[in-house]
């Protein structure tokens, strides 16, 4: 009898962590995360059981120089990323965690840069736009924490503006190929 009294009582304090995992994605995620860009605010919002919809806020920096000068940026962005984790399923079956949308994704990584920001004086920002397909993964280092990885290949626009000599103003888009790499530690709220 004393025996099954404590197992009860084993089982009665254990019960509350014992939590059942969902396979799809989570209704909603907030964090933040450090590393490639200083800092990042975040909320992954579901769409489907497999599509999450990531908006971002986001500084970067950049820094330039050379023996004569140096120019620096913070620069803020504002991004929209879908989300597709193609193998939640697959993980929670092999008893991986997938909770805080811990999984392999496909994405559309796309975003705004306004045109401004705290720059040194000899710097010029320009507003862009950007979209570029991404293929990334996200994994859980305990309860909050969090590492990311993506890679991707797409284009952007810049929207410049340049004074003449005659104070006239000349505007021109510059376009290209970009990449988009992130590496980042993360904290899920």
């Amino acid at each position: 009898m004393k025996h099954l009294t404590v197992i009860i009582l084993l089982v009665a304090f254990h019960t509350p962590s014992i939590k059942a995992q969902s396979t799809g994605i989570e209704k909603s995620v907030w964090g933040i995360q450090t590393l490639m860009f200083p800092l990042s605010i975040y909320n992954e919002a579901k769409l489907t059981n497999s599509i999450a919809l990531r908006s971002e806020l986001s500084w970067g920096f950049g820094w330039t120089g050379n023996h004569s000068s140096n120019s620096w940026a913070i620069i803020p962005y504002l991004n929209v990323e879908p989300r597709y984790y193609y193998n939640l399923e697959k993980r929670n079956k092999k008893g991986k965690r997938t909770d805080a949308n811990s999984g392999n994704y496909l994405s559309l990584f796309s975003g705004f840069q306004p045109g401004f920001g705290i720059t040194s004086e000899n710097t010029n920002i320009y507003p862009m736009i950007y979209v570029i397909p991404s293929y990334g993964l996200r994994r859980n280092i305990g309860k909050h924490f969090n590492f990311e990885a993506a890679f991707g290949i797409g284009y952007g626009w810049a929207f410049e503006k340049y004074k003449l000599n005659n104070n006239k103003t000349q505007r021109r888009t510059d376009k290209g190929s970009l990449t988009n790499i992130r590496l980042a530690f993360g904290y899920v709220f």
